[in-house]
């Protein structure tokens, strides 16, 4: 497959694919000044003014408002946004180019749909959406039969993904939470074990201010790196315009992490994993002696899951079934054939927006294989309801946090859905003015004047 692929996880992003490049950026946001630095950016200043960074918005995935909005974003679907174009156009990503998303198994239906939107404001276009779990294990070759497990960091809590492998078939049949996998809290316990060791050897305290502090925490990935081999190392750390420098003892650190290690172990112990594999993701396998914890600790074997999975495994999709705009499924089943392809198990049919110019001419929707879910209106979509209306904007309903005037209705009918316009909104179907109430089929698009936003009907797929 020749599309690249955008990995979203709070444990970090990734854009790969365009141009043979990587690019990588923490899933931080930092509301300062009035601004919103992001990324690497974020990082560098996040130990000095922790009361203004945000590490939710991608674990959330809500438009929830944020503690103190600002002028570029106002809830956390703005800064996943802001971090997603800007991952976007950092790795060279044109305007209209198709994508892959890669997302976490917790994400739930409204996450989903919600991300979608979010994706439909950006200037990528979203023809992909694959459990990341499952496509990276699939990137990793043959598979045993029977029960595999991927566990997997974010920033504020881990998740373990139930994947089984069944013949051809791949699939991700449960996902359970683990807050006991967070990258933050494992971060933090290194950070105070390796603290220690400087206020014994030196009597600094490099947890004393925020600058000291943001000196620690940015060589410290370098020195896991380190002794993930090595049985010491000699750490330097400058502050004030002094060089202060420690011996780093593996074991003795590891001894002072130990009961971080084995709060992680109790929970998989509970989760009943002897019939089956364990996969570790490399986001949580950087932290010394935590492989090797976990498999001394566990009766079933444990292996480590190398992120470059995901693009093994992306490659081998067959990009005809990954569907389109307005028409995407949640891919959690490959059917992975001998020859060593992969493609989707239930792929969706693509195309209810090729017919929309008919449609708004005929006034009749075409008939589709799928029905719509969720209306889409700009970056944010709901659930379309049961019965009766869906308000769009004003001051009720689930749109109200765009915060725009009364746009119409979609309300149900007996062959479909129908949009019916608010008096004096003018709004326009693949470019021919609406009048009073139209049909509406999956992946059709109006454009509202007020606010320049599109509202589609689109479906989205998850377990």
């Amino acid at each position: 497959m020749s599309l690249p692929i955008l990995e979203l996880s709070d444990g970090g992003l990734r854009l790969l694919g365009i141009d043979g490049r990587e690019v990588h950026q923490p899933a931080l946001a930092l509301a300062q000044g009035g601004e919103l630095r992001l990324g690497t950016d974020a990082l560098a200043q996040a130990r000095r003014a922790p009361q203004a960074l945000l590490s939710e918005h991608f674990g959330r995935m809500s438009i929830e408002p944020l503690r103190q909005p600002l002028a570029q974003a106002r809830t956390h679907a703005d800064v996943v946004h802001a971090q997603l174009q800007a991952l976007w156009q950092a790795g060279g990503g044109g305007k209209g180019q198709g994508v892959v998303l890669a997302v976490p198994s917790l994400l739930n239906r409204e996450q989903l749909a919600l991300l979608l939107g979010i994706a439909e404001a950006c200037d990528f276009e979203a023809q992909g959406l694959v459990d990341t779990a499952l496509v990276t294990l699939a990137g990793t070759g043959t598979l045993a039969e029977g029960a595999h497990y991927v566990l997997d960091g974010g920033l504020n809590q881990g998740y373990l993904s139930t994947v089984t492998q069944d013949g051809t078939h791949l699939t991700r049949t449960a996902v359970t939470p683990l807050p006991a996998a967070a990258l933050t809290d494992l971060e933090d316990s290194w950070v105070g074990a390796v603290a220690d060791g400087f206020i014994t050897e030196t009597r600094f305290d490099p947890l004393h201010t925020g600058d000291s502090e943001q000196a620690l925490y940015d060589v410290l990935p370098g020195w896991l790196e380190a002794l993930q081999t090595a049985p010491s190392l000699e750490a330097n750390l400058t502050y004030g315009g002094q060089r202060f420098t420690v011996t780093l003892n593996k074991a003795a650190l590891l001894e002072r992490v130990t009961g971080r290690y084995d709060a992680l172990l109790d929970t998989l112990k509970a989760q009943h994993l002897a019939d089956g594999t364990l996969w570790i993701h490399e986001r949580l396998t950087r932290f010394p002696g935590l492989l090797a914890r976990l498999s001394n600790g566990l009766s079933c074997p444990c292996r480590a899951l190398a992120a470059k999975g995901l693009a093994t495994g992306a490659a081998s999709l067959d990009a005809n079934l990954l569907g389109a705009p307005g028409a995407l499924a949640y891919m959690t089943a490959l059917d992975r054939a001998p020859g060593g392809g992969t493609a989707a198990a239930s792929p969706t049919p693509a195309g209810a927006a090729s017919t929309a110019s008919a449609q708004a001419q005929t006034g009749a929707p075409a008939p589709s294989p799928l029905s719509p879910t969720h209306a889409l209106l700009g970056a944010v979509a709901v659930p379309l309801p049961a019965d009766g209306a869906l308000p769009l904007g004003g001051k009720e309903g689930p749109f109200r946090a765009l915060d725009l005037p009364a746009l119409g209705t979609v309300q149900r009918t007996q062959d479909g859905w129908q949009l019916t316009p608010a008096s004096g909104q003018r709004a326009r179907l693949e470019g021919l003015p609406l009048g009073e109430a139209t049909p509406l089929a999956l992946g059709m698009a109006v454009h509202f004047e007020t606010g320049s936003l599109t509202l589609r009907l689109i479906r989205v797929e998850a377990p």
